[in-house]
């Protein structure tokens, strides 16, 4: 929608029109900032598509972290962006997030196993089950097949950019951002805090997981300079790190003390609860972490 120069933007206009003029309303320097973080993350997911054949494992982590890089800035713009806009961005990168969910989980459960201390007696259970989850990730590897999966989601993220560029407010201003930045954190203290009700369960603790992860990873890519905020954005990617690794481990105890044809391996039940005992041992004291670390109000100065 096109406007005289002499109109000006109301600030709900600006937020809900679908693009804009930039000899109108010219990009300030938060805008600028927004969109070269974008830049980016996207950048960095389409150059992670093309090595996926040359190094599958390292390149399949850099795309997947990149687009964790797109969702967050996303996410902290949030009350910015007009709904149907963000529905399209948010569609897009989880759906390209979604199509290498199971090559992930393919490489990341033999890296969790490998992790785990040695004990004797569930020593063969353990060397069954990554020996099994070595070959199925060996034989769902079809040639091409990474890379015409990731040729597709580069398709439809070197889109993305020019979207994001119509979609967000030129004037935008890091009281803006640090608005959106506490949304977040208060979305990953709610959800650390529906964790610990009941630890054990998955969904909860994977809900806390990403809200942290997301939030670590805006505070990182769009808090203003000189602000206090890298240290908490470096402990809650860690603790969401680490929160990732007791889910694999209850993945992988799904997967444990069940052989060919069904039948028991030598020390599976040993394996399983040592898989279950470092997830949900873990857990409790890392969520209480977490939940410290977020009820703090660290990000009073974001604004």
């Amino acid at each position: 929608m096109y406007r005289s120069a002499s109109t000006a933007l109301s600030a709900t206009e600006v937020v809900s029109t679908a693009g804009f003029d930039r000899a109108i309303a010219p990009a300030g320097a938060t805008w600028r900032r927004v969109q070269a973080a974008f830049g980016v993350a996207i950048n960095a997911a389409l150059e992670a598509a093309l090595r996926i054949e040359r190094d599958p494992q390292a390149a399949l982590h850099e795309f997947r972290r990149a687009i964790r890089h797109a969702r967050a800035i996303v996410a902290a713009c949030h009350a910015l962006l007009a709904p149907q806009g963000r529905l399209e961005l948010n569609a897009t990168l989880r759906q390209v997030t979604r199509m290498t969910g199971a090559m992930r989980d393919r490489d990341a459960l033999p890296a969790a196993l490998a992790e785990l201390p040695v004990e004797g007696a569930a020593a063969e259970a353990r060397a069954s089950l990554e020996a099994r989850l070595l070959v199925e990730r060996l034989r769902a590897r079809q040639p091409l097949l990474r890379l015409r999966k990731l040729a597709v989601a580069a398709a439809k993220l070197s889109l993305l950019p020019a979207r994001l560029e119509t979609l967000l407010p030129p004037r935008v201003s890091t009281v803006d951002l640090g608005k959106g930045l506490k949304r977040l954190a208060k979305r990953a203290h709610k959800a650390v805090r529906s964790a610990r009700l009941d630890p054990v369960e998955v969904e909860p603790a994977h809900a806390a997981r990403k809200r942290l992860r997301t939030l670590a990873n805006a505070l990182s890519l769009l808090a203003k300079e000189r602000t206090r905020t890298g240290k908490p954005a470096r402990r809650a990617a860690k603790l969401s790190r680490r929160l990732g690794a007791t889910l694999d481990y209850q993945r992988l105890a799904k997967r444990a003390g069940i052989g060919v044809q069904g039948a028991m391996q030598a020390g599976s039940g040993e394996l399983l609860a040592l898989l279950e005992r470092e997830a949900i041992a873990r857990r409790p004291r890392l969520l209480a972490r977490a939940d410290r670390l977020l009820a703090r109000g660290r990000l009073k100065e974001l604004q």
